[in-house]
């Protein structure tokens, strides 16, 4: 088989870190709440779902943050709240600036508006990726078909010239049943073998 065209980075838990607990401590200080409280709202499914899917913008999940929460803090300070835990796993951004290097390599990604605002500022990988299918742009999440679709639409390939790579077994379950290949991160030098053994060099 042919070594994969076109590869896929799933963004959270593979290019960068993300630190929930901190940021419902965040949330829950400025709030003057719970770190529970808080939590049972921002990660409730039906808020994460309209969220990620783009039906809900930032000004909006802003919004339903200071109703249902007690936070007083403006837009900006909010951003600053719900954008200030990322951290860049900087191996993995290493790997990503070579694979990018030598063939097309996308984001896939299920995100919000807000972080992708702030990520695109933030992290180089961002703007040397070949281009991104984020949840809330095409009106899908992963695992579900629609958005695999949209990601080899948007990169000219047929879905089995696509390799996916995300830390989630269940989206890398819905790559695969969308007709890629897909590979579960672990570390970043375990995907640079299992790379390697699918036939993509650095």
């Amino acid at each position: 088989m042919p070594a994969p065209r076109v590869l896929f980075f799933d963004i959270g838990n593979v290019l960068v870190r993300f630190d929930l607990p901190g940021l419902l401590k965040d949330f829950a200080w400025a709030a003057g709440s719970s770190p529970w409280g808080v939590a049972r709202l921002m990660w409730s499914r039906r808020l994460t779902d309209d969220v990620e899917r783009g039906n809900l913008t930032g000004e909006g999940l802003h919004e339903v943050v200071r109703e249902q929460t007690g936070f007083l803090g403006d837009l900006d300070e909010f951003r600053r709240l719900w954008c200030g835990r990322f951290k860049l796993e900087t191996r993995s951004a290493a790997l990503f600036r070579k694979l990018v290097r030598r063939r097309p390599v996308y984001l896939l990604s299920n995100t919000n508006q807000l972080h992708w605002e702030f990520i695109r500022r933030r992290y180089a990988f961002a703007r040397e990726a070949s281009g991104s299918v984020l949840s809330f742009e095409v009106g899908a999440r992963k695992p579900e078909r629609a958005i695999y679709a949209a990601a080899a639409k948007a990169a000219g390939a047929a879905p089995e010239e696509c390799l996916f790579i995300d830390d989630l077994a269940e989206n890398v379950a819905g790559a695969k049943a969308a007709g890629m290949r897909a590979l579960r991160f672990k570390t970043p030098a375990r995907l640079e073998k299992d790379l390697a053994d699918l036939g993509v060099r650095c």
